[in-house]
C-alpha cells in the first residue's frame, strides 16, 4: 500500500503543476492544494484516494446535472465558509464552475471541470484487494439480489422444458397492471419526487408487440449453423492444466438441444471411438456442475463478482452469442445496437451534453436482476432460442468465499456475469424495452417500421442505454417494475452532463478523466505495460507533465529501451508528443530480412502448450486454427497460464512507425 500512496502522491502534484502551469491564475491555489491533498492523504491514507475523492466525483456529476451544487458530506470536502457550499479542496476551481452560494455558472470553465474530474477520478480504477468485510458485502449482496427475483412462469429449474406454455405469457401478466406506482423516482439526495408513469395494459401490449416483433425476425436458431468455441477465462469444473476440449460432463439438459455427438467432437469417427471407453457415459449426468463464484479485485471499495461456467455450458453458449449478434442486423433494432463498438454511444452522449436531445441511463448489477421471466416473455416467439437458453443456462452456483453466505444456491437470475449469453441478451432485452418506450410515449403503434424508426434515436451497450428525453421517465418506471434497478448516481437527463460507455461529456466537451491502473514494478512485469499505456493516455489528453510523471517512474525503474511510437500507432513504445527519442536506439541493418531494426524493449505474452496426443486435438484444431495447408503445433494442446516478461530484442523500425 505505502508504494501505491507514494506513487499516487506524485501523480497529483504532476496533474496540479500541470494545471498551474496552463492557468497562472490557479498557481497559488493549486500550491495549497497540494499541500492540503497532502495532509489529507497522511491522515486518510489510500483510501481517501480511491473512495473518497470518487465519491465526491461522483458529487460534482449530479450537481452539474441539477445546476446546484449541494453539501456532499464527503471527508475532506468541507466547505470553505458557513455561507458556501464550495469546498476548501481545489477551491479556485470550483469557483469558476459554481458560484459562492453553488449555483452553476453560466458560463461554466469546461476545462475546470475536465481538471476537477481528472483529481477526483484520478485513482478511482487503481486495482488493489479490498479487506474481506468488503468481499463478503458484496457477495451477500448478490444473494440478496437473487433471491428478491420474480420467479419464472415456465420450469427453468427442470431437465424437460416444457417450451409449448411459452405461447401463452405476456409482460402484462400476473402483478404488473397493479394501481400502485411502479416506483418512486428519488433525487441523488434521496428526496422522492412522486410517483412514475404507470405500465397500464397500453404498455404492456406495446412491449410485448415491439419483442415479437424484433424475436420474429431474427429466425429460428438452429444449433448446428453457429459456431461453438471456448472462452479465455476459467471454467467451474476444470483446473487451467487440463484440456478443456476433453469435456468432463455433458449434462442431459444441454444433450437436448446440442448433442455431444455433433458438439462435442470434430466427426462422428471420434464419437463411435469414444463410445467404446469404459466410463463413458459418466458424462451423461441428470444435473449439470454448479457455476464457481469468483472475486475479482476490482478497486478498494469492492471486488467484481462474476460465475465461472461449466466447460460444456460455456461451450454452447458461445453459439448463442455467434447467433445473436450475427442475426441482429435482420432485425428492425440494428440501428441501436453495436456489439464491439461503443463509440456510437459515446458520440451520442458527447453530443446531447450539449443539445440535451437524449437522456443516458445506468443499470446498477442488470446482469444480477435480469430474470428468466422477462426473457421467456420478450424472446416468446422464438422457443427455439428459449430452449437453447435453458439448456446452457447453470441453474446452481457454488459460493466458497463467504461461509455465512450460502454454499449451494440455486439461481433465479437468467445468468451471471460470466456466461457468454448475459451479454447479448440483456442488450437485446434493455433495448427492446428503451424502443416500446419511445413509441408509447409518442403514441405510434408498434410496427416493423415504427420500431425500426424507434431505434434509430436508441443506442444500447449492455446496460448503457440512451433514449431520447422525452421519453426517459416512461423507461425508468418500466424497468423498475420489471425488477430491474436505475442506477440513479450514473444516470442523467437534466442539465449538460451525460455519461456512456466510459466517456463523460458536459455541453459537448469531452471531460472524460485519465486512470491510472497501478505503479510500475520491475517484478511485475504487466504493471510495465499498464505503466506505458497510463503515459500514452495522459499524453492522448494533453496532460503531458503527468504523463512525464508516469514514464520518469518507469524508468526509475531499469532504464528500458523503451521505442517512441506515433500517437495511436497501437505497437507498444511512449506515444511521444515530441516524436523524438528512438535516435537513442541502437540501430542496425538485417541482411536477411532486409529490415532496418532497433535494439528495444518489450513486453511480451507467453504460452506454452503441451500436447496431449487424444483425438479431442482435432476438435481444437478445427475450432482454433481452421483448415489450412499445415498444421501449427505450436497452437494445438493445453495451453499454460501465459507468462508476461520483459524482453530487449532487435524489432523491425517500421513496427515502429
Amino acid at each position: 500500500m505505502k508504494s501505491y500512496v507514494i506513487y499516487l502522491q506524485g501523480l497529483y502534484e504532476a496533474i496540479l503543476s500541470s494545471i498551474a502551469e496552463s492557468d497562472p491564475t490557479l498557481r497559488r491555489d493549486c500550491f495549497r492544494d497540494s499541500s492540503r491533498l497532502l495532509s489529507l492523504i497522511e491522515q486518510r491514507g489510500l483510501p481517501f484516494l480511491m473512495v473518497d475523492l470518487p465519491a465526491m466525483g461522483k458529487h460534482l456529476d449530479k450537481c452539474l446535472s441539477i445546476g446546484l451544487l449541494t453539501s456532499a458530506g464527503v471527508a475532506g470536502f468541507r466547505p470553505y465558509s458557513r455561507r458556501s457550499t464550495i469546498p476548501r479542496l481545489f477551491k479556485g476551481m470550483w469557483l469558476r464552475v459554481f458560484d459562492d452560494v453553488g449555483v452553476l455558472r453560466v458560463d461554466a470553465d469546461a476545462t475546470c471541470i475536465r481538471n476537477l474530474r481528472q483529481l477526483l477520478y484520478a485513482a478511482k480504477k487503481v486495482k488493489v484487494a479490498c479487506d474481506d468485510s468488503k468481499t463478503w458485502e458484496h457477495v451477500n449482496e448478490f444473494f440478496q439480489i437473487d433471491r428478491e427475483i420474480r420467479s419464472p412462469s415456465l420450469n427453468w429449474d427442470e431437465d424437460e422444458f416444457r417450451i409449448d406454455d411459452i405461447h401463452g405469457l405476456h409482460i402484462g401478466d400476473h402483478d404488473l397492471l397493479s394501481p400502485a406506482p411502479l416506483f418512486d423516482r428519488l433525487d441523488y439526495d434521496g428526496q422522492q419526487r412522486g410517483p412514475s408513469p404507470q405500465l397500464d395494459r397500453g404498455f404492456a401490449d406495446a412491449v410485448q408487440c415491439t419483442a415479437d416483433i424484433v424475436s420474429a425476425t431474427l429466425g429460428c436458431f438452429s444449433a448446428s449453423e453457429w459456431r461453438t468455441k471456448h472462452g479465455p477465462g476459467a471454467v467451474a469444473d476444470q483446473r487451467h492444466t487440463q484440456f478443456k476440449y476433453d469435456f468432463p460432463t455433458w449434462p442431459a439438459k444441454l444433450e437436448n438441444v446440442f448433442p455431444m455427438s455433433e458438439f462435442g467432437f470434430a466427426n462422428y469417427d471420434s464419437w463411435v471411438e469414444f463410445l467404446s471407453r469404459d466410463g463413458a457415459q459418466d458424462l451423461f449426468r441428470s444435473h449439470e456442475p454448479p457455476s464457481k463464484l469468483i472475486a475479482v479485485p476490482k478497486t478498494l471499495k469492492g471486488p467484481r463478482l462474476i460465475a465461472a461456467e461449466p466447460v460444456s455450458h460455456q461451450w454452447c453458449q458461445q453459439s448463442i452469442l455467434d447467433f445473436l449478434t450475427s442475426s441482429l442486423r435482420r432485425t428492425p433494432i440494428a440501428s441501436s445496437i453495436h456489439f464491439r463498438d461503443q463509440t456510437y454511444n459515446q458520440r451520442l452522449a458527447l453530443r446531447a451534453s450539449h443539445t440535451q436531445s437524449h437522456a443516458t441511463i445506468d443499470l446498477s448489477s442488470a446482469s444480477d436482476r435480469l430474470s428468466c421471466w422477462l426473457v421467456e416473455r420478450i424472446f416468446r416467439r422464438l422457443p427455439s432460442l428459449v430452449e437453447a437458453l435453458h439448456a446452457s443456462r447453470t441453474r446452481w452456483v457454488v459460493n466458497t468465499i463467504d461461509r455465512k453466505s450460502p454454499k449451494h444456491h440455486l439461481l433465479r437470475k437468467f445468468a451471471c456475469m460470466g456466461s457468454a449469453c448475459t451479454f447479448p441478451v440483456q442488450s437485446y432485452v434493455f433495448c427492446i424495452l428503451a424502443v416500446s418506450s419511445v413509441l408509447y410515449s409518442r403514441g405510434i403503434r408498434p410496427t416493423i417500421s415504427s420500431v425500426r424508426a424507434a431505434s434509430r434515436e436508441v443506442l444500447v451497450f449492455g446496460d448503457d442505454i440512451i433514449i431520447p428525453i422525452d421519453c426517459w421517465e416512461q423507461l425508468q418506471g418500466l424497468l423498475s417494475d420489471l425488477g430491474l434497478k436505475v442506477n440513479q448516481a450514473k444516470t442523467f437527463g437534466t442539465g449538460m452532463f451525460r455519461e456512456s460507455c466510459g466517456l463523460d461529456a458536459w455541453n459537448g466537451h469531452d471531460v472524460t478523466p485519465t486512470y491510472t491502473i497501478t505503479y510500475p514494478d520491475v517484478s511485475r512485469p504487466e504493471s510495465i505495460a499498464s505503466s506505458v499505456e497510463t503515459h500514452n493516455n495522459f499524453v492522448k489528453r494533453g496532460w503531458y507533465g503527468v504523463a512525464d510523471y508516469a514514464k520518469s517512474r518507469v524508468l526509475e525503474e531499469r532504464r528500458f529501451a523503451i521505442p517512441h511510437v506515433p500517437l495511436g500507432s497501437g505497437t507498444f513504445g511512449w506515444y511521444d508528443h515530441n516524436m523524438v527519442g528512438n535516435d537513442l536506439l541502437r540501430k542496425r541493418f538485417n541482411p536477411f530480412t532486409m529490415q532496418v531494426e532497433r535494439h528495444c524493449t518489450v513486453v511480451e505474452s507467453t504460452m506454452k502448450r503441451t500436447p496431449t496426443g487424444r483425438n479431442s486435438q482435432l476438435l481444437q484444431y478445427f475450432t482454433e486454427v481452421r483448415p489450412v495447408p499445415f498444421i501449427r503445433g505450436d497452437r494445438i494442446g493445453v495451453a499454460e497460464r501465459s507468462r508476461t516478461s520483459i524482453r530487449t530484442r532487435w524489432v523491425p523500425e517500421m513496427m515502429l512507425g
